[in-house]
């Protein structure tokens, strides 16, 4: 939590929805994909923004309220003009593996990925950039950057950027 006092939801700024329509682009959907009324919890002096998918429904309740710390499906925080995907955003981009490419790794790969470990030979299926990191089993595990890093000799890597046990070396 970043201030005592909760805050207001608001709509988004035009820059705020340019870092999230960055963040998107990379992975190849549209923010329709992911969310359908998209609100920032803004704090006074607060250091980032989080984002969240909320309903319409909830809204009218939820701003009502004298002072919100959270609410609706959490997307990620935005901090100077740059979109921060949240763990529980993978769950709801997973589900479009098939269209946008997501990294699959082996048993060896995961247990590497988890630890905060560069992957590398424990890749079953690749792509390059920012990916939404998936287990044997199709189960999102993290958020990763998909790179090559000798093309002659076809050499791949997967770089952790935050995964599940993120929570846990963080002292959770």
């Amino acid at each position: 939590m970043q201030a005592e006092k909760g805050g207001k939801l608001v709509n988004l700024s035009k820059s705020d929805l340019k870092a999230l329509e960055n963040f998107v682009s990379q992975l190849g959907i549209n923010i329709s994909s992911i969310a359908t009324n998209l609100k920032k919890l803004e704090i006074e002096n607060g250091k980032y923004n989080d984002i969240f998918d909320i309903p319409i429904q909830l809204e009218i309740i939820v701003n009502s309220l004298e002072s919100i710390y959270t609410t609706g499906f959490y997307l990620g925080y935005i901090k100077n003009n740059k979109f921060y995907p949240g763990l529980t955003l993978l769950r709801r981009i997973s589900r479009l593996c098939n269209e946008i490419n997501c990294i699959k790794l082996n048993k060896k790969g995961e247990k590497q990925f988890l630890y905060g470990k560069i992957v590398k030979n424990n890749i079953i299926s690749f792509k390059e950039g920012l990916r939404v990191i998936l287990n044997e089993n199709d189960e999102p595990i993290g958020w990763g950057i998909g790179k090559v890093i000798n093309r002659k000799k076809e050499i791949k890597i997967v770089e952790p950027v935050k995964d599940l046990g993120w929570y846990l070396r963080r002292g959770g």
